[in-house]
């Protein structure tokens, strides 16, 4: 068989194992998302470089550097001077959750010091007025949830007891190159646990809805439903939960 024989036959078979352009997108597009295909992150696909996403969102309990008092677990501060105190006051400091520091800021620098040699925080508004309470996970809240991090006390009173936690979850980009559809941004966000506890009790979890709220003051339930519903409180919020708690303790001091 010539050549020119060999040529002619391959171009008559060719139409029964091409693909249209189409189809090759299509048969891609189905590796992707439903098949084993796994291609290298850095490899390029259909040809076209894509520009990456951004890392957002915000890794700090709050932004803002606050003007504080702060209170050092003993031990940590005896071996760096057995005659220091163990609490300072002043300092502006923010909370960083992603590596577990408490940034301070002293004048244009910013120094970190590990969660775990800070017994409780104390942050301060404009007025001086306390505007958060923060207690290290081994002297506050339920055991072994946390390992090492900070509780928030939300309210403190005789008959009941409300702490909260954030932990610090990162969204992952949703872009399907594909189908050039998503979100190529991954986002930092806090996700808000809530624990209460009555009198000498035991810390539960309690989910931030009314329903949960007043299960936990069943013994006064009458007089929460009607505060709530005279109140038009929604129990969906910090604001709501401190005012409940308030009138909660209210009623146990008659």
């Amino acid at each position: 068989m010539n050549m020119k024989k060999i040529i002619f036959l391959f171009f008559l078979a060719f139409p029964f194992f091409s693909f249209s352009q189409d189809e090759l997108y299509q048969s891609t597009r189905d590796d992707l998302n439903y098949g084993e295909f796994k291609p290298n992150n850095l490899a390029p696909r259909y040809g076209i470089s894509e520009k990456p996403g951004k890392l957002l969102g915000n890794i700090h309990l709050d932004t803002v550097f606050r003007k504080s008092s702060v209170v050092f677990f003993k031990e940590v501060v005896k071996r760096y001077d057995p005659n220091a105190s163990d609490s300072i006051s002043g300092y502006k400091l923010r909370i960083n959750l992603l590596e577990k520091l408490i940034e301070f800021q002293i004048g244009d620098l910013v120094k970190g010091i590990d969660f775990k040699a800070i017994k409780k925080i104390q942050t301060y508004d404009l007025k001086g007025n306390i505007l958060k309470t923060y207690r290290h996970s081994s002297v506050e809240g339920p055991k072994n949830f946390v390992n090492d991090g900070f509780y928030e006390v939300i309210f403190e009173g005789k008959h009941l007891k409300v702490i909260s936690h954030s932990i610090l979850k990162k969204k992952e980009p949703s872009y399907h190159v594909a189908l050039s559809v998503g979100d190529k941004n991954a986002y930092y966000y806090f996700k808000t646990i809530y624990f209460s506890k009555l009198g000498n009790g035991d810390w539960q979890e309690t989910n931030l809805n009314k329903k949960s709220w007043l299960e936990i003051t069943r013994t006064k339930i009458d007089q929460m439903e009607s505060y709530l519903k005279e109140n038009r409180i929604l129990m969906n919020n910090e604001t709501s939960l401190k005012a409940f708690c308030l009138y909660y303790e209210k009623l146990n001091n008659i």
